[in-house]
């Protein structure tokens, strides 16, 4: 008969992985390209990606979102973009990108009673256009 011990190995079957440091995965996101006519539906599909992949440091998007942005936007947020980071970097990026970029109310008010018609279009579509 065998002897039960000469079966055992001589050391562990698996390596020990308490010295070692954690494994950080790394992701390249493909962020959707920036759309200036309107802001806050390009921040909801930025967003999504973001949670999609379950990315949920405000540091992870911020950094995400700077490589992302069109050099045109990034220049307009420059200052932001150089300061040191605080507790919430996205949100204070995305809060600097949505005031430089968003029309003011009264020059959207403007745009609307010189340029809008309603030509080929529905009613509907049209009151989508103003909101």
């Amino acid at each position: 008969m065998t002897d039960p011990s000469n079966l055992a190995p001589s050391g562990p079957l698996l390596p020990d992985v308490s010295s070692r440091p954690p494994d950080i995965a790394v992701i390249q996101l493909r962020l959707p390209t920036f759309v200036r006519k309107n802001p806050h539906v390009w921040f909801a599909q930025v967003e999504a990606v973001f949670d999609l992949h379950r990315v949920t440091s405000e540091t992870t998007r911020f950094r995400h979102l700077l490589c992302n942005l069109p050099p045109e936007v990034a220049d307009e947020v420059a200052d932001v973009i150089g300061a040191p980071l605080n507790d919430a970097p996205y949100q204070r990026l995305k809060q600097s990108i949505l005031d430089r970029t968003t029309a003011s109310e009264s020059a959207r008010l403007r745009h609307l009673l010189t340029h809008e018609e309603l030509g080929d279009r529905r009613p509907s579509q049209l009151l989508n256009t103003m909101r």
